[in-house]
C-alpha cells in the first residue's frame, strides 16, 4: 500500500529526475512545496512557466537568454576574444570573478562517442563561422578536463587549421589550499608539466 498519494508521488518523481536531486531531496522539496500557501505555489508556477516559454538560446552564442540577443553579445560586440564552455551555466564563473572580458560561445556539449554525441550535435559550424566573421584574435577552450572534453578542443583546434587565431586552453593544476597528498595522478602531472617560471 502506497502512502502518498499518487499526484504526490508524481511530484516526487518530476523533482528527482533533475540533475543531482536523488530520492529524498525529491520528496523533501515536493512536502515543501505542498506545505506553502497557495498563491506561493502558482508564482512559482508562473515563474517556471515563464523560464520556459520566454528564454531560448542566443544566436550568436548559444547562451540562454530572454532578450534577442544575450547581454553579454549585445554588451561586447567587436570584442576580439571568445571564450568556449560546454554549456551556458559555465559562463557564471568568469562572469563573477571578472577574469574573462570578451565574447563566449556555448558549444552544447563535449564529444562524447558513448552518450551519443558526435561533432554534428555541436555547434562547431557556427563557432567557425564566428571566428572568421568577427575576426576573433584569441579563442580560450574551457571545456574541463576530461578526455571527452581534450578530443573535442582537438577537433576544434584541427577545424580552425590555417584560420590565424590564437587558441588557448585554461591551465590546469592544483586548487588553492589544497594538500598535495590529496592531488590525484593525472592533476599532478598536468600542474608539474604546465609549471611556470618565477
Amino acid at each position: 500500500m502506497n502512502v502518498e498519494p499518487q499526484s504526490l508521488v508524481a511530484l516526487i518523481g518530476e523533482f528527482s529526475s533533475l540533475p543531482g536531486i536523488g530520492q529524498k531531496t525529491a520528496r523533501r522539496l515536493a512536502y515543501h512545496i505542498l506545505a506553502k500557501r497557495k498563491d506561493e505555489v502558482e508564482r512559482f508556477a508562473d515563474n517556471l512557466m515563464n523560464a520556459v516559454t520566454k528564454v531560448h538560446q542566443c544566436p550568436n552564442c548559444f547562451s540562454f537568454t530572454d532578450e534577442d540577443l544575450c547581454g553579454i553579445c549585445a554588451e561586447r560586440a567587436g570584442a576580439k576574444s571568445i571564450c568556449v564552455v560546454e554549456k551556458s551555466s559555465d559562463i557564471i564563473p568568469f562572469e563573477r570573478s571578472g577574469v574573462h572580458k570578451g565574447l563566449y560561445f556555448v558549444l552544447g556539449g563535449v564529444i562524447s562517442p558513448l552518450d551519443g554525441v558526435g561533432p554534428e550535435q555541436l555547434h562547431l559550424p557556427k563557432l567557425v563561422e564566428r571566428i572568421k566573421q568577427e575576426g576573433i584574435q584569441e579563442l580560450v577552450l574551457a571545456l574541463g578536463s576530461s578526455p571527452e572534453a581534450d578530443s573535442t578542443a582537438l577537433m576544434i583546434d584541427r577545424l580552425l587549421t590555417g584560420v590565424d587565431v590564437k587558441r588557448t586552453r585554461l591551465a590546469r593544476g592544483i586548487p588553492m589550499g589544497s594538500d598535495l597528498e590529496f592531488v590525484d595522478e593525472i592533476t599532478m602531472l598536468r600542474a608539474f608539466e604546465g609549471r611556470v617560471s618565477l
